[in-house]
């Protein structure tokens, strides 16, 4: 798909189909991430993709009533080092713009239990989790949102 289409297609996805997402598709996901630049190309993160559908499970009931969490047949959660979250949040992004390609859906989800999570997932306490993505075929196709102007959002001096 042409990137400028990428970006206009991304919608966040909060309805999934029970369709496994094919290992080559993940193969470039993990590329995107790879990819990615950060500061000084320390690449202070890490990013766990959960198959497991107990481990999915438990993750998504500590999603705070987000229950798309558990649809996805995918999760991927980000471990990055403390103050680190900017260049986890590119590779994330990277990522997503990736997944958008492949016609999978993605979602950015914030709130959840972190101590929870660390725990299922047994991630180091010097990592923080700023993200979880669920990553599937999209079982929802919505609407663009509306978006301020332009005018509104950049200055050129």
């Amino acid at each position: 798909m042409e990137f400028s289409k990428v970006i206009e297609s991304r919608r966040a996805i909060r309805a999934y189909k029970s369709i496994p997402v094919e290992e080559e598709k993940l193969q470039k996901l993990y590329k995107a991430l790879q990819l990615a630049p950060s500061g000084n190309n320390r690449q202070p993160y890490k990013f766990i993709f959960v198959k497991d559908a107990e481990k999915r499970k438990l993750i998504a009931e500590k999603a705070c009533s987000q229950g798309f969490v558990g649809q996805a047949p995918v999760l991927m959660v980000a471990c990055c080092e403390k103050d680190e979250i900017f260049s986890a949040a590119i590779a994330i992004d990277h990522m997503i713009l990736a997944a958008t390609d492949e016609g999978l859906g993605t979602c950015w989800v914030a709130w959840f239990d972190k101590d929870v999570i660390r725990e299922i997932l047994d991630i180091p306490s010097d990592f923080d989790i700023p993200i979880i993505v669920p990553i599937g075929y999209p079982d929802e196709k919505p609407d663009a949102r509306p978006r301020k102007p332009i005018s509104e959002i950049v200055k050129v001096i």
